[in-house]
């Protein structure tokens, strides 16, 4: 138990520094076309399809769906969302901090698994210095699946678009 513990404890501490890291210097919708596309195509080198959703201010502006995704990733891709709204932190973060803490999603935090997902997915749009403003968030691998397909892709963007 102690091993997972400190496990999940490191696993935690990457989270962090993941948002700290990739914090955006500006965030239009024409970066949300060019992150999109990053991320598609780093969802394109794991070899299986994910659905891709970028999300500003609360409107969806960049979405793409391969063959093989459907609906089913769109409740994934919203229950992930919402975690990333509320609490202005991965959704891979807020699985860590459930473990860490011993705590369950709907017991402790109080929200609903039909609405909230605390799982590996979903990153918040921060501002440097500022406020999240959005969510770019994928779905269709199992966990850590999604969080790797998505720090790829974040990451081949910030090599391009932000440095």
């Amino acid at each position: 138990m102690a091993r997972a513990d400190a496990m999940s404890q490191e696993a935690l501490q990457a989270c962090i520094q993941d948002e700290q890291t990739y914090q955006f210097t500006h965030f239009s919708h024409r970066d949300a076309w060019e992150l999109g596309h990053a991320l598609v195509s780093a969802c394109e080198q794991m070899g299986a399809p994910l659905a891709v959703e970028i999300e500003v201010n609360h409107v969806i502006v960049f979405r793409y769906y391969p063959d093989g995704t459907g609906a089913y990733h769109e409740q994934w891709l919203r229950r992930k969302r919402n975690l990333v709204n509320l609490l202005e932190k991965s959704s891979q973060r807020a699985f860590y901090e459930l473990e860490v803490n011993h705590e369950d999603l709907e017991r402790d935090w109080l929200l609903p698994r039909s609405d909230y997902a605390a799982c590996s997915g979903a990153f918040p749009i921060r501002i440097r210095g500022g406020s999240v403003i959005g969510v770019a968030a994928v779905s269709g691998l199992p966990d850590p699946g999604d969080q790797i397909a998505l720090l790829n892709g974040l990451r081949a963007y910030f090599e391009t678009q932000q440095a």
